[in-house]
């Protein structure tokens, strides 16, 4: 059994023998409650920054993990979204200008192709109109003409889809996976950005837990922080003196070296009664059950935990 559970375990039992508080003055003593920060992911500890007993303000920097992986990540993804955007501003083009030549060369000998088509129809014509030439050939020449018209047609068609860009469709699925990347890097900046650790509040570092060079587990705490804000007067008050106990009530305490007229406010009343084995639940009873009491401290910066305090409701 560790001292803060003797203390406290002899508290109770005070409080429990005793008759009647007529004063409604309580003994209890000053509690902290850490906060414990660790990063979601694993690594090295890169970095340890601070030591046990520091004070350290809102913002500051307390340790930092291996952030390579997450490095590697980030460049990885880069180079995709790079190539997706790329490939994006490729699709918006229209073809290139040797495919455009290409394309309108052909129209030109489409072109010209069909003006000696149109002359061999009129030679045949005139030559089948004087029975010198005979009706298939002339049927040969009109239709290799509508061939060459027809080819024009197609070019042209070519032609104008070439200066357009790519379909709709492809376009969209292309814009889709330039988003999906670069949502992709924001998240992997962020799983960055928690491989460094900072203190969410000011306040003085209770402990540390690792030092420089070991591998830490996600989310296993690397230092605890103990703020002003989480530091709490603990108390117990029997069972007859309950009805004068409510949350949000204003309480006084006193302790050993401290200044006068320390106030709290009751954060918390335990809904169970906790008495020392071994006690008959009965009438007789009521008198040795206490209730567990928390409020937190109006001014708690000069408090530490630990220390014997007598409230006073």
């Amino acid at each position: 059994m560790d001292i803060k559970s003797v203390f406290l375990l002899s508290l109770i039992f005070l409080i429990c023998t005793c008759t009647a508080n007529e004063n409604q003055q309580f003994e209890g003593y000053v509690e902290g409650e850490n906060i414990y920060l660790a990063s979601p992911f694993y690594g090295v500890l890169q970095k340890l920054l601070v030591r046990r007993g520091e004070h350290v303000t809102k913002g500051e920097l307390l340790f930092r993990l291996d952030p390579k992986p997450q490095v590697m990540n980030i460049s990885q993804i880069q180079g995709e979204l790079k190539q997706a955007q790329n490939t994006l501003i490729d699709l918006k083009k229209s073809r290139r200008i040797p495919e455009l030549t290409a394309i309108e060369a052909q129209i030109e000998q489409a072109k010209a192709q069909i003006i000696l088509a149109k002359l061999r129809v009129t030679r045949y014509q005139k030559l089948h109109d004087k029975k010198f030439g005979d009706k298939d050939t002339l049927d040969e020449a009109i239709a290799n003409l509508k061939l060459q018209e027809n080819l024009k047609l197609q070019y042209e068609s070519n032609l104008a889809l070439a200066k357009l860009g790519n379909r709709d469709d492809q376009i969209n699925a292309q814009k889709s996976q330039v988003d999906s990347l670069s949502a992709k890097l924001q998240e992997a900046k962020w799983e960055l950005a928690q491989k460094t650790v900072r203190a969410p509040a000011s306040g003085v570092i209770f402990d540390t837990y690792y030092r420089e060079g070991e591998f830490i587990v996600a989310q296993k705490p690397v230092v605890s922080l103990l703020t002003p804000e989480n530091i709490q007067i603990e108390f117990f008050v029997p069972l007859n003196h309950m009805h004068n106990v409510r949350v949000g009530q204003k309480v006084s305490f006193d302790c050993e070296g401290c200044e006068k007229n320390n106030t709290a406010e009751i954060s918390y009343v335990s809904p169970d009664a906790e008495y020392l084995p071994p006690l008959v639940y009965s009438r007789d009873n009521y008198s040795k059950l206490v209730f567990r009491i928390k409020a937190r401290i109006t001014r708690a910066t000069s408090f530490k935990p630990g220390q014997p305090v007598v409230v006073t409701l």
